[in-house]
């Protein structure tokens, strides 16, 4: 017998077996138990979805003499399907067949009875092909055929078919299969074969097929021609010039620690060796992509082509915003490689970009660490002069200060006295949140910058755990997004930590930790629900036409040093003497 391919050789021969297309396969098993067969169906989606499958095993159960939810392969009917040899079951083409002397030959023989099943069923795949004519012709018969008759068109454009054919029609959507449908199929297929596989090899095809089993089938094919022994990892990188997620990683991880030279040396190392830079292209895309998934929900069970480690390793190396940007340069080139003659040059450019604008070391060094040492000598510099003067002035202002200094008690007593009289105006100062401004930033928010802002917002859960973040999300921890603009965000919250957020040094702080870890550039503000009602209320009362109002937000600079409290001006006075004094 001559060598089947394993597409036909594994195609569904009862509804149980196909992959996918529940839905579909349920909805036409119950019209053919409740006997409501329409006249014409439209099979539309991907290739190698199904389509032409499940209308031939359609056509065999509607004609199956015996049907219980399946066809029960023992009849006149079913046996002469099993042999492909039913008189009763047309296929045609359209892609070779489609002018209007076909059509009209199916049309000519419409009027016949069935000679050996319940219906004559007309499979016309790829309907989309035929002619502007053919599609006219066939629209009457479409419309009003014998009672014994079905038509089902299959089609992976449903946009060509003209509305007048689509109106006529039951339309089903197959959609495209999941990678890990497709991987349990090969899987299967593989131990029918008795052919040793690694798993990974069989997780790479099912990427490869990109939603559709026949492709898979036959990339599995092409592999086993390769090697008919046994289904490796790299075999399926080398036939198919591709890199593997390690590599990848290594790859994405290597631009961000700038080592351009390095990584332009990796891509043509990787182009000499077979690797399609276009797939380069979109794996690093499907990285990015996981990765972000990952910041906003915090679960790896959405995550297909990396581990949760690999994930917080990139975030822990990456901000949001620069992966938000590589996503964008990678699409811009994927979108026009058709443009490019020269795909390779455009990828080392994208990577080039990708490391220049990356600015995470070059602002988490500064803000952490610098930041940190500015801090820890300022107070140190600043007590041991400041405390001197006292010392040497209190003496010479007056002579009645003199014994004061030298006695214990009275410069005890003192020190409350200050404390209690400077207490009120140590009162933290709140941050100038006014209707008008939450106003203006709702008139200048959009839909697109909050689900922007939403998913790196979404990230505070990544600090849960952190000893020093924490802090933060212990803040912000059960507060909403309510609106973010350009410049700005507002954040809904009760009444305690509404104070809080926007208290001054709070909210400069909270500013510096979004900007620099999360890469939101923008103040933050904070409403409660009280505040909310009031503001909704006055947005509705202002006319449309006054709601185009520019506005300007004086954020925080990060670059000067921190204010000095009147706590700090206290201690820098006092605090060495009444250390010496105990």
């Amino acid at each position: 017998m001559a060598y089947q391919v394993l597409y036909r050789t594994y195609r569904p021969q009862r509804f149980e077996e196909v992959v996918g297309q529940k839905y579909v396969i349920k909805t036409l098993l119950n019209a053919i138990q409740s006997k409501r067969i329409a006249h014409a169906y439209l099979f539309a989606g991907p290739r190698g979805t199904g389509k032409t499958t499940i209308a031939k095993l359609f056509a065999k159960a509607i004609n199956c003499e015996n049907f219980n939810e399946e066809a029960c392969d023992s009849c006149k009917s079913c046996n002469a399907y099993n042999i492909a040899n039913h008189p009763d079951i047309i296929e045609l083409d359209a892609a070779s067949n489609n002018s209007v002397e076909n059509i009209r030959e199916i049309i000519d023989q419409v009027p016949y009875a069935p000679m050996l099943g319940k219906y004559k069923v007309y499979i016309i795949d790829e309907v989309h092909m035929l002619s502007a004519s053919a599609f006219n012709a066939l629209l009457k018969t479409l419309e009003e055929p014998p009672a014994h008759v079905v038509f089902i068109l299959a089609t992976t454009d449903p946009q060509k078919v003209i509305p007048t054919v689509l109106s006529r029609c039951q339309r089903y959507n197959f959609s495209k299969l999941t990678a890990y449908e497709i991987k349990s199929k090969l899987i299967e297929v593989l131990e029918a074969e008795h052919i040793a596989y690694e798993e990974k090899a069989v997780e790479q095809l099912s990427r490869l097929a990109e939603g559709g089993m026949r492709d898979a089938l036959s990339l599995l094919e092409q592999c086993l021609a390769y090697n008919h022994d046994e289904l490796k990892e790299e075999d399926v990188e080398r036939i198919f010039g591709l890199s593997s997620t390690e590599k990848e990683l290594n790859l994405y991880l290597s631009v961000h620690d700038h080592q351009v030279s390095d990584v332009i040396r990796e891509i043509r190392e990787m182009y000499q060796n077979g690797i399609d830079t276009k797939r380069l292209a979109i794996d690093l895309l499907d990285i990015i992509k996981e990765t972000l998934i990952y910041s906003d929900c915090g679960e790896d069970k959405l995550l297909n082509r990396i581990t949760r480690m690999e994930a917080q390793e990139i975030l822990n190396r990456v901000s949001i915003r620069n992966l938000l940007e590589d996503a964008g340069n990678l699409q811009d080139i994927i979108s026009r490689e058709k443009q490019n003659q020269n795909f390779l040059v455009y990828l080392e450019l994208a990577m080039i970009q990708m490391a220049v604008s990356n600015e995470y070391q070059e602002r988490k060094e500064p803000v952490s660490k610098e930041a940190v040492k500015e801090k820890a000598p300022e107070p140190v510099k600043k007590t041991e002069p400041v405390i001197e003067t006292p010392v040497i002035e209190t003496p010479i202002k007056t002579e009645e200060e003199k014994p004061e200094i030298k006695e214990d008690k009275p410069l005890l007593k003192e020190i409350p006295l200050i404390e209690e009289e400077e207490t009120e105006p140590l009162k933290e100062e709140l941050v100038d949140v006014n209707d008008d401004l939450i106003l203006n930033i709702l008139f200048n928010a959009s839909r697109d910058i909050k689900i922007n802002d939403q998913i790196i917002y979404n990230r505070m859960v990544m600090y849960e755990l952190d000893e020093v973040k924490r802090k933060y999300y212990q803040l912000l921890n059960g507060t909403e997004l309510y609106a973010a603009s350009k410049d700005a965000i507002i954040i809904l919250s009760d009444s305690l930590k509404k104070n809080q957020i926007n208290t001054l040094s709070v909210n400069k702080d909270l500013y510096r930790f979004i900007s620099t870890e999360l890469g939101i550039d923008k103040m933050i503000y904070a409403i409660d629900n009280e505040d909310k009602n009031r503001i909704i209320d006055l947005y509705r009362k202002t006319p449309v036409e006054e709601r185009n109002r520019a506005l300007v937000i004086d954020k925080y600079d990060l670059s000067e040093k921190k204010e000095e409290t009147k706590e700090d001006l206290l201690d820098g006075l006092f605090g060495n003497l009444l250390k010496v004094e105990e």
